[in-house]
């Protein structure tokens, strides 16, 4: 196709990659988003005076298609890795540093020190049978992460070291997440080896040098700010607080437009594509009701926190009642900019920490629906549980709260793909992108729009 016009609906990170991709490609696109700006769940957030992330703050480093993308735009000197000191994980009975073999929480080596302090010795021999047992799945097999891990390591594993990943990372348990939404390469990689602790050691040890996720200075919020800068200076047209009818859109099915690509979940893309006459709901995460996470950002000025007591965060299992977060980021002990940045503007002994609450099918629960005046009262309730220092109310200087609606690839989204792939496409061709059909993350989201639009030009 040459010189096509092409229409993405949807201004979040899928529809923005979308979006460079057919502007560099010579397109001529206009972008539409219901929203009042880009980036979807890429958003800065500012806590007196110092922007951080609101949403997504890192990226997986397993592929390097993110590292990729960020070179092509020419942010490769920005890119930057966290304190190699890692997490620590909260039980019901200590907190201890993460395995520092796992992945997902899944151990590499199930008789390591740091996994027999956080399982015990029986749960650790229990674990070590799966590198002995028969293999009993097979390729045709589509189990939960859950399932697997019980089955070849136990329980214990599942309870206490990979929940508390699962649900602090996908909002979701060990058994709601399928273990190739998990991990594309874990499950096949595990056939092939005969035991998931192998295969977790295989792939560490396959993995780019470096550490598991990188970021930016100044977060990932600067990737939208980039993009957006690229779209301009290529052409492209962005049109904000643009919410799309079918019945509005007529003029994306009558031959104005050579591409057009839904950035949006498969219902929101069905219902565009499909002619429903309500508005398509690109309503922000924030506006909706229902399920997702809530984050509480806080900044606080605690000399007690200048040596990192708990790493560069704290994940907590589903089991412990004291605490009602499930998980805290410290954000500037993980990324030195923002240390750099608190210390240049407000001095000394300043920390940027985050807690995330919202855990997949919990009922009663502080989360998505919460208040902000609930949400900021229990952090404030939390944080010396999680940091295992005295942090009073009044040294808490700033605060924030946002909330995004977690979703993930579905077997909806996924026939919604195929289907415009093997249907007879006549005039407009379409192309959907997006986590519904990626799966989570940014190492999964970028690289599918990537392909989807250069498999659309061909």
């Amino acid at each position: 196709m040459s010189q096509p016009r092409a229409a993405v609906v949807g201004g979040g990170i899928a529809g923005l990659t979308a979006a460079w991709e057919l502007a560099r490609s010579g397109a001529a696109v206009e972008l539409f988003e219901a929203t009042d700006r880009l980036g979807g769940s890429i958003a800065p957030v500012a806590l007196a005076g110092i922007k951080a992330d609101a949403g997504a703050e890192a990226f997986a480093t397993r592929t390097p298609a993110v590292r990729d993308f960020l070179s092509e735009l020419g942010l490769a000197e920005r890119i930057v890795s966290p304190n190699p000191a890692g997490a620590w994980l909260q039980l019901p009975e200590l907190a201890a540093p993460l395995p520092a073999t796992g992945i997902m929480g899944i151990p590499g080596d199930p008789e390591a020190a740091d996994v027999l302090a956080l399982l015990g010795p029986e749960a650790a021999r229990r674990a070590a049978e799966d590198l002995t047992a028969e293999m009993t799945w097979t390729p045709g097999q589509a189990p939960t992460l859950g399932e697997v891990v019980a089955d070849r390591m136990g329980s214990a594993v599942v309870d206490r070291l990979v929940a508390p990943i699962t649900t602090g990372v996908h909002s979701a348990g060990p058994h709601q997440l399928s273990i190739r939404t998990a991990h594309p390469k874990l499950y096949d990689r595990m056939l092939e080896e005969g035991s998931l602790a192998r295969a977790v050691a295989g792939i560490r040890a396959s993995a780019p040098a470096g550490s598991a996720v990188q970021s930016l200075t100044g977060g990932m919020n600067t990737l939208v700010t980039a993009l957006q800068e690229q779209l301009a200076e290529l052409g492209a047209q962005v049109h904000l607080n643009h919410s799309l009818r079918h019945s509005d859109s007529h003029f994306l099915w009558e031959g104005d437009y050579d591409v057009v690509v839904p950035a949006l979940d498969a219902a929101q893309a069905a219902q565009l594509i499909g002619g429903d006459e309500q508005p398509v709901q690109q309503t922000p995460p924030a506006a909706q009701t229902g399920t997702g996470v809530a984050l509480v950002s806080l900044l606080v000025h605690a000399p007690e926190l200048d040596s990192h007591p708990r790493g560069t965060g704290m994940l907590v299992a589903p089991q412990v009642t004291d605490i009602r977060a499930k998980a805290m980021t410290h954000i500037s002990a993980k990324w030195s900019w923002a240390a750099e940045a608190l210390q240049e503007n407000l001095g000394s002994s300043h920390h940027l920490l985050r807690l995330s609450y919202g855990r997949a099918g919990e009922t009663g629960g502080l989360g998505f629906d919460s208040t902000d005046e609930q949400l900021h009262a229990a952090a404030l309730t939390d944080l010396p549980w999680l940091t295992g220092t005295s942090i009073s109310p009044e040294r808490v200087l700033d605060h924030t709260v946002v909330r995004w609606r977690r979703g993930a690839a579905s077997e909806a989204a996924r026939s919604l793909r195929e289907s415009l792939a093997t249907s007879a496409q006549t005039g407009t061709r379409i192309a959907v992108v997006g986590e519904s059909y990626a799966g989570t993350g940014l190492a999964q989201i970028i690289p599918d729009a990537r392909e989807v639009i250069q498999s659309l030009l061909k």
